[in-house]
């Protein structure tokens, strides 16, 4: 008799522990099978009803991180293509005035029936157009690959005035042409860290911007004051000036100021030189007051003492 109970017990007992066991595979199941569903429907936070410590509540942790990679990775992928699509069209907008401009010099140029000061001066205007353009070519090539690091920037200690003085050379001759003075006052040259070719290209962009937009007969004051982090390198024009509300976007890519319209540009040399500024620890500043200045301050980090 209390074998039979003892057998009876024992089945009702394996019974239950079928009957428990298969629902709980099926509970298993339809909870993978909800994980899946939220995989499949990008949704990134998958619930469950299951406690903290289960397996299928770590299943469900691992599933939601799995969603959350791919939604950004399909979202970084998205911005980049809209990125490269800008580009594309700022970089056609900016090439089709000069391309236009030597396509229709040269026509004229091809019909002959021209005098002999009209083909110097379309020559002349084909030579400008086409410079131009290999400008912003080698400055796009530049930029690309500063953007996606297959240029690298070596900061070293190195004299900051040897720096800055290459750079005054390289605009000498446009600031000459409209009689600009570049000025720089007196200072002890000081050992920075930063790549000197790189960092002269930048500064260079800077004094370029600043002889565009100063008035002929003008003057650019250049001034170096060291600081305990950073040593600052100001350059000021008394051009006309920049509206607070575009000081934020003077530094994008392609972006021209309101006053900018009728004066030469493409909208990269800034872009660039803070681009260059960003790869060594550097950062520059803007500070202008409309019609009368704009400083530009750059800050080099200062070598370790």
């Amino acid at each position: 008799m209390i074998s039979e109970v003892i057998l009876i017990a024992a089945l009702a007992l394996c019974s239950l522990t079928v009957f428990y066991s298969r629902r709980y595979v099926k509970a298993a199941f339809d909870s993978i099978d909800k994980i899946l569903d939220s995989i499949l429907s990008k949704n990134t936070s998958p619930s469950l009803d299951s406690t903290a410590d289960s397996r299928l509540s770590k299943l469900t942790h691992k599933a939601a991180k799995i969603i959350q990679m791919n939604t950004m990775d399909i979202s970084q992928i998205k911005q980049e293509k809209e990125i490269i699509q800008s580009f594309i069209s700022d970089m056609s907008h900016q090439m089709k005035t000069p391309l236009s401009g030597v396509a229709m010099y040269t026509d004229l140029l091809l019909e002959g029936s021209i005098s002999e000061a009209e083909r110097q001066e379309f020559l002349l205007r084909i030579k400008i157009g086409t410079e131009k353009l290999q400008w912003m070519m080698n400055s796009l090539v530049k930029m690309s690959r500063l953007e996606v690091g297959a240029v690298e920037l070596h900061p070293v200690p190195a004299g900051i005035k040897q720096t800055i003085f290459d750079s005054i050379s390289t605009v000498f001759g446009a600031a000459a042409k409209r009689n600009i003075s570049v000025r720089t006052a007196y200072f002890e040259d000081i050992a920075l860290l930063h790549d000197r070719k790189w960092t002269s290209e930048a500064i260079t962009n800077i004094l370029e911007n600043a002889i565009k937009y100063s008035p002929s007969d003008g003057v650019i004051d250049i001034s170096v004051e060291t600081l305990p982090i950073y040593t600052k390198v100001s350059i000021t024009d008394y051009g006309m000036g920049i509206a607070p509300d575009e000081w934020n976007y003077i530094f994008k890519r392609f972006y021209r100021g309101r006053n900018a319209k009728g004066i030469d540009g493409a909208g990269l040399g800034l872009y660039l030189a803070n681009l260059i500024f960003q790869k060594q620890g550097a950062y520059i500043l803007v500070d202008s007051k409309p019609g009368q200045y704009t400083i530009f301050s750059v800050f080099l980090q200062n070598c370790k003492k």
